[in-house]
């Protein structure tokens, strides 16, 4: 219950309430209170109460359960609000939020009152998880909180201004690993490997990706169809996904990644000559063959799963590891973009890789050599040299 009462010191009589705010988590009272200066009327600060109480109620209920616990608003969002997230987006979500560990969501906060679950108790919980797993993960783990406390104030378990969300939360550094690419030399040692290699689909499969810099979905998602051979373009316009041992299709990440990417004429050539080889193949098989029409395919047609075409490309790399160092398939894209930041804007490298904003492309990839701030330094050397000179 909110109390008003009257205070008198040297300053003269004045007026302070004190009211209840929203319990912590574990169910301990909170109260706090406002001083009003001298000659504040009554009625001001009666009115200022009853706000404070209309706040607390609107903010603590809810028409139908007013006790509703954090498990039961995630099964309102994952029974009711997913249906058009992507298959590979909604796994990634249910694994941070089922996770069985401590740390998991659910385990941690499956038993508290939505509405009494305070800025202090997310930061709590924060500090846990960066005991538990890596800066990069803690981010994964809040965003799923910001979705579920959104999702809280839509249903009026509570208001905007409740949302423990808003308040400042202080999170671990996230030291972000630098980019692994294989320099030029490194690269052309690699297309040369690919040529000569046992496996006829790997010169295809490390071409085709280290140079038109396609992540793994887009290049398992091309198809012949997509290929413009007159003037020298694919065409990115679907993602292939494997989750849950099921390959499904997509759209590219961002809508910049839907997109036309100009090749070089040896890529160009590399293609003719496997999709020559996919028409003979077709007879070959006859009615056995899997025409798909996609470009990354077995003898039979049937064509590579993502993980299909990493197995791949993980054991050509372990058939020549005594010449060649092992990345990640993604070094690939990481490789090209690299190269080309030697010589190409940043603009058009970000354009070619399907990212929604250059920035991106700009931290992860764009990095001063330490030639070149040597460089800058003796032209700052020169430039005030002749300012001396003419002054």
């Amino acid at each position: 219950m909110s109390s008003i009462i009257k205070i008198k010191n040297g300053k003269g009589e004045h007026w302070k309430a004190i009211y209840d705010l929203p319990k912590f988590a574990d169910g301990t009272r909170r109260r706090t209170s406002k001083t009003f200066p001298v000659g504040t009327p009554l009625k001001t600060v009666k009115e200022f109460v009853a706000q404070k109480e209309l706040e607390a109620a609107r903010g603590l209920s809810l028409e139908n359960n007013p006790k509703i616990t954090f498990e039961e608003l995630g099964n309102i969002y994952f029974d009711t609000y997913t249906q058009f997230l992507s298959p590979s987006t909604l796994k990634g979500y249910k694994a941070v939020y089922y996770n069985s560990k401590p740390h998991g969501i659910l385990n941690y906060w499956g038993k508290c009152q939505v509405r009494n679950i305070r800025t202090r108790d997310i930061q709590d919980y924060i500090n846990f998880l960066s005991t538990k797993v890596s800066s990069k993960s803690v981010r994964n783990y809040i965003i799923i909180l910001n979705l579920l406390f959104d999702l809280a104030v839509e249903e009026r378990l509570m208001q905007r201004e409740s949302n423990p969300m808003l308040g400042k939360l202080i999170l671990p550094k996230y030291n972000k690993k630098p980019v692994e690419a294989y320099s030029l030399e490194e690269f052309n040692l690699l297309l040369k490997l690919a040529e000569q290699d046992e496996n006829p689909n790997i010169e295809l499969i490390i071409n085709l990706t280290g140079l038109s810099g396609m992540r793994r979905g887009e290049v398992c998602g091309l198809k012949w169809t997509n290929i413009n051979f007159t003037e020298g373009y694919l065409n990115v316009i679907e993602n292939r996904i494997r989750v849950d041992k099921t390959t499904t299709l997509k759209q590219p990440k961002t809508k910049a990644g839907i997109r036309k990417i100009y090749v070089p004429q040896r890529l160009l050539d590399i293609l003719k000559k496997y999709h020559t080889q996919y028409m003979l193949n077709k007879m070959k098989y006859g009615k056995d063959f899997v025409d798909s029409d996609y470009v990354l395919v077995k003898e039979n047609g049937e064509p590579y799963t993502p993980q299909g075409i990493t197995n791949c490309y993980v054991r050509f790399l372990e058939r020549h590891s005594d010449q060649i160092r092992y990345l990640k398939f993604h070094g690939l894209r990481h490789t090209m973009a690299s190269i080309l930041c030697e010589s190409v804007p940043i603009t058009t490298i970000s354009k070619i890789l399907g990212h929604s904003r250059t920035s991106t492309t700009a931290d992860i990839y764009l990095h001063e050599s330490m030639d070149s701030q040597i460089d800058a330094a003796a032209k700052l050397d020169e430039t005030i040299g002749n300012i001396r000179k003419t002054g």
